[in-house]
């Protein structure tokens, strides 16, 4: 019984590392081709397996958007929770730092930014499609409450202007974040990211520390 419980957990265990395979190769082909070229067989071919052993683990492309979306918000929750976990208590300079952690995720995630302003988020008028802009709304609202919290405290500290909204701040910071990932994604990703977004983080410090 023993053994046969440790090759059930083994297998389970393969299962998510299959599924979490796919996720990844999803967000590749994605990257190359847009979401309307992720089909079942550019996926399979993607990971390297058949599609019908592709079906074992997602049942179909909307599933496996829906299952891609979730795992961006988890992945942008949890650079939330790292920067609140930081040493420091200077809510700008974590500000700052989830700033550099969103660009930096969004560049090692190519595939995000054709995701996320595609079709299937915005025109799709599946179930399926309902159900994946209802996950990227709940995962959106839960990030941004989360940034507002986080620029309240530098508001309390005098670190960052109480004259300006919370809400106002937070959402100039994820405005930077898409135009700067607009044109990093028009561009097929020829500049850096991450030194551009830094460049634009300099000027919005300026307007909004104390």
């Amino acid at each position: 019984i023993e053994e046969f419980l440790m090759l059930k957990g083994q297998a389970k265990v393969g299962t998510e590392v299959r599924r979490e395979q796919i996720i990844r190769a999803a967000l590749d082909v994605i990257a190359s081709e847009g979401t309307r070229g992720l089909t079942t067989s550019a996926l399979a071919k993607q990971v390297g397996m058949s599609e019908a052993n592709l079906y074992r683990h997602y049942k179909n492309k909307d599933e496996i958007l829906l299952n891609t979306v979730d795992q961006l918000g988890d992945g942008l929750l949890n650079n939330l929770e790292a920067v609140r976990n930081m040493k420091t208590a200077n809510a700008l300079l974590q500000l700052k730092t989830l700033f550099q952690k969103h660009l930096f995720y969004i560049e090692e995630n190519k595939g995000i930014p054709r995701l996320l302003f595609s079709e299937e988020i915005h025109l799709g008028t599946t179930a399926g499609n309902d159900l994946i802009r209802a996950h990227f709304s709940k995962a959106i609202g839960t990030y941004m409450a989360g940034i507002e919290s986080l620029i309240k405290e530098g508001q309390d500290q005098n670190r960052i202007n109480k004259k300006i909204e919370r809400g106002a701040i937070a959402a100039t910071l994820i405005g930077m974040i898409q135009i700067t990932t607009i044109k990093w994604s028009l561009s097929n990703y020829s500049f850096s990211l991450m030194e551009t977004g830094m460049r634009l983080w300099k000027n919005y410090e300026a307007c909004i520390a104390v």
